[in-house]
This record gives C-alpha cells, sequence and structure tokens, in this order.
C-alpha cells in the first residue's frame, strides 16, 4: 500500500506540535507545509524534515504531490480552506472547531459528499488512547449507568486584543477554541443536550471568555462543563457512574493516565505510554479510513461535528457571540440584549 501523503497549511504551534506527533504515526508520510511567510515556512520544513515548503496556500492545495491536508490555521479560515481542498479533491483533516458555525459545516460535508472526498474535524482527543479506555469501561458497564460527566479546559491565554484568541474577525471566543473539549466529551456520551444553561463573560473585544454550562438530557443525565482563556485550572474530567466513576488525568484532552474507582472505594489507575502529545492518533485515524475509501471516521463522524457545532450555536446566541458574515438576530428585545452586552464589558 502506498503511504498517505500529507501536507500542512499553518506554521503555528498547533501545526508544529501536529508535525512534532507525526513522526509517532505507524502511517504516512509527510511532504509538504505552506505558509504566508516563506522563512516560517521553510523554517517549519527544516525542523520537521519536509521536502516542500510553499508560500501560498493554493500551492499545495493543487498540489499533485499530496493526498490529504491538515489545516491548522485560525478559525476563521477553516471554512474557505476546508472548501478549497475538498474542490481539489484533496482529504481534509481541520482543527477543531471545523467551522465557525453549523450552517458552515453542513455546506462543506455535503460538497465532500459530492466530491467524494474525505473530511474529518481534529478532535484529536477522541482518538487519545485513555478515552478509548473511558469508552471502554463504560461500554463494559465497569461504573454501572453513567449518570454525570464534570470537565473543564481553561488556560490563560495572550491577551493580545488581535491576537486569535480574543480577535473576534479571527473566530476567537473561549468556546471555540476550549470549550469545544468538554462540550465534546459529554456529547460522545450522551449525544447532543436536551436542555443546557450557560453563564459567560464577554470581553471588551465582544467575544466569550470563561462559561460554565450546565447541559441536560431527558433521560436525566447531566453535564457541568467549565472553560477559560482568561483563567486557570487543573482541567479535570469525570465520569459518574452509579456503581464508580472514570477520572482523568490532570490535562485531560490529553491525558496519559486514566483512575477507575469503585463502588467502595477499589482503585485501578492505567497509565498510558506514548510519545509526543498524542496528535499521531488521529493521523492513524485519518489514513485508515482514506485506505479504506470512506469519506468520513466512523468514531468522529460529520454528524458528530455537526452535533458540536449546533450546541456551540445556541450557547453563543444566548450570550450574544457572532461572527463576521453570521446574521444577529434583532427582534423587540434588542435593547435589553445591547444593555446586558454593556454590563459585561466592564467586568475585568
Amino acid at each position: 500500500m502506498n503511504e498517505v501523503r500529507w501536507g500542512i497549511i499553518g506554521t503555528g504551534t498547533i501545526a508544529q506540535a501536529f508535525a512534532a506527533d507525526f513522526a509517532y504515526a505507524k502511517t504516512g508520510e509527510l511532504r509538504a507545509v505552506a505558509s504566508r511567510n516563506k522563512q516560517s515556512a521553510d523554517d517549519f520544513a527544516e525542523r520537521f524534515n519536509i521536502d516542500l515548503a510553499m508560500v501560498d496556500y493554493f500551492s499545495l492545495i493543487n498540489s499533485h504531490e499530496v493526498d490529504v491536508i491538515y489545516l491548522g490555521v485560525p478559525h476563521s479560515l477553516h471554512y474557505e480552506l476546508t472548501k478549497a481542498c475538498i474542490l481539489a479533491g484533496k482529504s481534509v483533516l481541520c482543527e477543531k472547531p471545523f467551522t465557525l458555525n453549523e450552517a458552515q459545516a453542513a455546506e462543506l460535508f455535503d460538497l465532500a459528499a459530492e466530491h467524494e472526498v474525505f473530511v474529518m474535524e481534529a478532535m484529536w482527543t477522541r482518538f487519545n488512547p485513555a478515552v478509548e479506555q473511558a469508552l471502554e469501561w463504560i461500554e463494559e458497564g465497569e461504573i454501572g449507568t453513567l449518570q454525570s460527566i464534570q470537565a473543564s479546559l481553561c488556560f490563560k491565554g495572550s491577551q493580545d486584543p488581535n491576537g486569535r484568541l480574543l480577535n473576534k474577525e479571527l473566530g476567537g471566543g473561549a468556546l471555540l477554541d476550549v470549550g469545544i473539549y468538554p462540550i465534546f466529551l459529554a456529547q460522545l456520551f450522551f449525544g447532543k443536550p436536551d436542555f443546557m444553561q450557560n453563564q459567560a463573560l464577554v470581553g471588551d473585544t465582544d467575544v466569550d471568555v470563561f462559561e460554565q454550562l450546565l447541559l441536560g438530557w431527558d433521560d436525566g443525565q447531566m453535564a457541568s462543563l467549565e472553560s477559560s482563556i482568561v483563567s486557570q485550572q487543573p482541567n479535570r474530567a469525570i465520569l459518574s457512574g452509579s456503581d464508580g466513576y472514570i477520572e482523568f488525568g490532570h490535562n485531560w484532552h490529553l491525558a496519559k493516565s486514566l483512575t477507575l474507582v469503585k463502588d467502595g472505594g477499589a482503585e485501578h489507575n492505567i497509565e498510558f505510554d506514548f510519545p509526543g502529545l498524542g496528535y499521531q492518533f488521529e493521523v492513524e485515524e485519518v489514513n485508515r479510513c482514506i485506505e479504506e475509501g470512506l469519506t468520513q471516521s466512523p468514531n468522529h463522524s460529520w454528524q458528530d461535528t455537526l452535533n458540536l457545532l449546533a450546541t456551540m450555536d445556541e450557547i453563543r446566541q444566548d450570550i450574544g457571540v457572532y461572527y463576521p458574515g453570521e446574521p444577529e438576530p434583532c427582534d423587540h428585545d434588542c435593547d435589553i440584549e445591547h444593555h446586558h452586552h454593556e454590563h459585561a464589558h466592564h467586568q475585568h
């Protein structure tokens, strides 16, 4: 079987982490990188031993040297670059969130189906061995019936108003950057919530910087989630059941350990010994799917991505965070909405 040939667009922190872990993947070959800055492209190619460095995204998208492209660019570029890749017949692994909203994603998945191209959101945590193990334990009934999930992902990011985290034009905000992980974990086990409540702080640049979410399901399950780009947290995740609970190690979204605590206190701890941060597992998943001729991964499907974006769309509508090009609803309670915003701006 010929190795699946990869290209990377973007040379930022996440693209660097991805390229570093690519070396640990059992399959695939990293052949090309593209950046709008020639120096960045050249440095990246040299550092990760990549043959081709390109200065134009579209040269890579149209290159015959690659089969699949990993997009590690700001959120606001995901839609147009994924679309260009699909139209060029290239498979895509696009960093999360896949797009800014559900409507954009639905359009791209329709296009991918039409062109028979493999596309996946880079929800790499899904393929982490600790998450795989937790799924297995729950399926086997190790903690009885799963009833609730607590998860947080918080860090103090750059407070530069023009940086990707806080800039509205780049799809900034805590929800899309880190809030997506706890929501992903809750929906992995329970599906899309039937109701939700949230508290959010909207900062000076009109994007959310901190939120606490309560999700509920008709069958009685609950999830309590927190995300922030202005505060630190131990970033734990706990799956609680009728007969015990499962706790992920520190920074659960890239955890290398997992503890099963049974009713009565018996503990079973597993350490996972893998190099890097764990991006190699999603690379292997993409390669497997492409070799099998699939257009989507059964483990992180198009519907999974649409469900994530639908939940985040609903939360953003509720807190009043919109990105350029999105329709802002303005009905009779517009004044109240605006007042709520003004109040949020002055809290620091």
